[in-house]
């Protein structure tokens, strides 16, 4: 083969004449067929004339070498159409200040190294379908005018979307977080999606702004922490789909007509499984707050109870001692007045204590000449008229003992009907 035969080779995938000894042109061959100074010279040309050509940039499996800074290096501010699909970068990219002034498609392009995009403007529609970052990842204050999608894309290392603002629709479907991903004080406008997203190490939505009466679906398969601390949620349908060790944190959270049931976030609350038991009650604080402006009283209720419950849990001290058994107490005999069922089987209780006490002292059968019974029956009869204030005159204590215990019991069955009351009337007629 002479000299022009070789040099007269086109690459298969662009048709680009061949570079060197390698079947493929210099943007197409792999890293080890080339030097990073011969390509970034190649790519500079080429990117001059699109500029001159006023065309879109076509860099569509392109395998790019070394550190590659756009706007340092490559002197682009801002690209027109771009498409970077299946581009390979050997080491990292840095797209921080650059402007997309129409589409912008990067799916199933593989970046090997650190990559920003800081402080970028996506004004078209921007896919990141089967991307994957192998590195840590910077979306800092980005802003996507358009729909964006990351379908399928796998982050390995951190992924920063802090400060970020979406404008229209975001798509995180089946997308991977290997380790750590914030969205804090990040900015969505438009329904927002996170279904089948794997998260493996913690996300946070801190002082994040969530799409008023749109859809924010988060699934989490993998242990991790969801925190939205000092987030607003209020007016949207959060759906979350949580994994057995994923926890949440709605620390200082604004809840308010956020749309979500307690069986999606029972056993995943990150104060409770830390024993963080103040911190604790003010979440379920909250979610109580958020479950009453909804009408969904069955877990108000639920929150309430948790709410006593961590209030109950953090008084263990021995300087808080009384508090705890106060609350124990409470809790034992009506639930804080959400179980009316734990009154009944109180009042239950009661009525055989004083039974077997009455057993112990005896009654007097008036119907029968005054005679003195220790029968059970009889007791649990009179024991039931004495609980309930009843007092049909068949039956009456005997003198000591008996009368005491009679009267405290009269005194405790009134208390427990009146309890009763108030609970049913809590459970059954709302808030």
């Amino acid at each position: 083969m002479n000299k022009e035969e070789k040099h007269s080779k086109k690459c298969p995938i662009c048709e680009r004449p061949t570079y060197k000894e390698s079947k493929y042109c210099i943007f197409h061959a792999s890293a080890e067929e080339k030097t990073e100074e011969e390509f970034k010279k190649a790519l500079k040309g080429y990117i001059k004339k699109i500029k001159k050509e006023d065309g879109d940039y076509d860099f569509k499996k392109f395998i790019f070498v070394g550190n590659i800074n756009f706007k340092k290096d490559l002197n682009v501010n801002s690209f027109k159409c771009v498409d970077f699909r299946n581009v390979v970068f050997k080491g990292g990219a840095n797209f921080k200040n650059t402007t997309f002034e129409e589409d912008a498609v990067f799916n199933s392009a593989t970046f090997k190294g650190v990559t920003t995009f800081e402080s970028a403007i996506f004004k078209g529609d921007t896919l990141f379908d089967g991307a994957t970052f192998y590195e840590d990842t910077n979306f800092w204050m980005v802003i996507f005018k358009e729909h964006v999608s990351f379908k399928g894309t796998t982050f390995k290392g951190d992924a920063n979307f802090g400060v970020t603002t979406f404008e229209r629709f975001v798509m995180f479907m089946y997308t991977t977080f290997k380790r750590d991903t914030k969205f804090d004080s990040a900015i969505f406008q438009g329904h927002t999606f996170f279904v089948e997203a794997t998260f493996e190490g913690n996300v946070s939505f801190d002082l994040a702004t969530l799409p008023f009466g749109k859809k924010l679906n988060i699934k989490a398969k993998k242990k991790g922490i969801i925190s939205f601390i000092y987030t607003k949620l209020e007016n949207i349908f959060l759906d979350l789909n949580l994994d057995e060790g994923v926890l949440i944190d709605f620390s200082n959270t604004l809840l308010r007509n956020t749309n979500f049931t307690k069986s999606q976030i029972e056993n995943h609350i990150l104060q409770e499984e830390k024993k963080e038991f103040s911190q604790a009650r003010e979440v379920y604080l909250i979610l109580k707050n958020n479950f009453h402006s909804l009408g969904r009283y069955e877990d108000e209720s639920w929150a309430f109870k948790k709410e006593k419950d961590m209030e109950r849990k953090s008084n263990f001290h021995f300087k808080t001692i009384p508090k705890w058994l106060w609350s124990c107490f409470l809790n034992g005999i009506f639930g804080y007045g959400e179980q009316p069922g734990k009154v009944i089987i109180s009042a239950i209780s009661i009525i055989l204590i004083f039974t077997f006490l009455f057993m112990s002292s005896g009654i007097s059968n008036a119907s029968i000449g005054g005679f003195t019974s220790n029968n059970f029956l009889d007791c649990v009869y009179f024991s039931v008229i004495t609980f309930t204030t009843l007092g049909y005159g068949d039956f009456r204590p005997l003198e000591g003992w008996g009368r005491i215990f009679a009267g405290t019991e009269a005194f405790i069955g009134a208390l427990m009907m009146a309890l009763f009351v108030y609970t049913f009337a809590r459970r059954t007629g709302g808030r």
